[in-house]
């Protein structure tokens, strides 16, 4: 059984233009990165701002100066307990919930008066669609709409004859369900009232598992629905989501943020800092969610460590080390 563990937490209309503008900021942003390293090591190479420990075991710390520190973006963090949050990460797609879709025929056959509705119009509950000649009374009598919500078909134009056919469908897509497929290895874990957080991209949310059904079709899974307010995402239905349903919290004595660790001589380490001097410290680590790590070993708990932008730290201390090896 595949177990994720992962964080829980958040255009253009032409993709063309999309991809070209994010491909730009990507760069601009990467230069900006660039730009912020080498400024920085530069700076720290002055020895008024540098030193390392020379006592045989190579370079291991760094002095900073507060202000340094700032311009640099360096944020800090005091080591403590924390939780690991396990997730399973499921797959699936958004639905129209049941009632939220409806096909509308006329109640007595006949000629089609008017139409009053294109597709593509909201309609509210009890709106006239259209009006239809009955062919046994030869009265005219208006077809309404059922619910509230957008007609997505039209099947209707004046002077022809009605049937039995349906001549609107109209969708709400103010509420929709989204369904996680659940394999038999995952369905013990699974149960109404799990928390998932529900993405697409870069768009995310958080929703509550409502229940749990077989699938149609006698496919090999179940469906973990949960219902969610639509009206500000505007998502399609059938659009392919991905849920980590959290399945486990467990408070540990000691974590660090994921962000504040870095590689270093084939150890995990992260900078802890005490007044402007900061010192690579390689972690034991244990169980992790992908927003922070549990620390068993190398750091205690009230030590500062630093969380933002430690790779400039990084790079300085290799940039040192290679200096000093020639």
């Amino acid at each position: 059984m595949k177990r994720d563990t992962d964080l829980m937490m958040n255009t253009e209309k032409q993709p063309g233009f999309r991809g070209v503008r994010l491909s730009a900021r990507l760069m601009a942003a990467r230069s900006s990165l660039a730009l912020l390293l080498v400024c920085f090591i530069a700076a720290l190479s002055n020895p008024a701002f540098a030193s390392g420990d020379h006592a045989g075991r190579g370079e291991n710390h760094v002095n900073i100066d507060s202000a340094m520190a700032d311009r640099a973006g360096i944020e800090t963090a005091v080591a403590g307990p924390g939780e690991i949050r396990r997730t399973i990460t499921l797959y699936g797609k958004t639905a129209l919930a049941h009632g939220n879709l409806s096909h509308v025929h006329a109640r007595f056959p006949g000629s089609i008066v008017s139409v009053a509705v294109e597709i593509g119009d909201r309609v509210r509950k009890g709106q006239t669609l259209a009006k239809i000649e009955s062919n046994d009374s030869l009265q005219v009598y208006a077809i309404t709409a059922p619910i509230a919500g957008q007609v997505i078909d039209k099947r209707a134009s004046r002077g022809e004859y009605s049937g039995e056919r349906e001549l609107f469908t109209i969708a709400n897509y103010d509420r929709l369900w989204v369904e996680l497929r659940v394999f038999p290895g995952q369905q013990p874990q699974i149960e109404r009232g799990q928390q998932v957080t529900l993405s697409n991209g870069d768009r995310q949310l958080q929703a509550e598992i409502g229940n749990l059904v077989p699938a149609s079709g006698g496919q090999p899974f179940k469906l973990a629905r949960a219902s969610i307010d639509n009206r500000e995402l505007g998502w399609p239905a059938d659009l392919m989501l991905e849920g980590r349903v959290l399945v486990e919290r467990v408070k540990v004595p000691l974590v660090v943020e994921n962000r504040a660790l870095q590689p270093r001589g084939g150890r995990q380490v992260v900078f802890v800092q005490k007044d402007d001097s900061y010192q690579a410290r390689p972690l034991k680590l244990g169980r992790s969610d992908g927003r922070v790590t549990e620390v068993l070993g190398g750091l205690k708990a009230g030590e500062r460590y630093v969380t933002a932008n430690s790779y400039l730290i990084k790079a300085h201390l290799e940039k040192s080390g290679a200096s000093h090896a020639h």
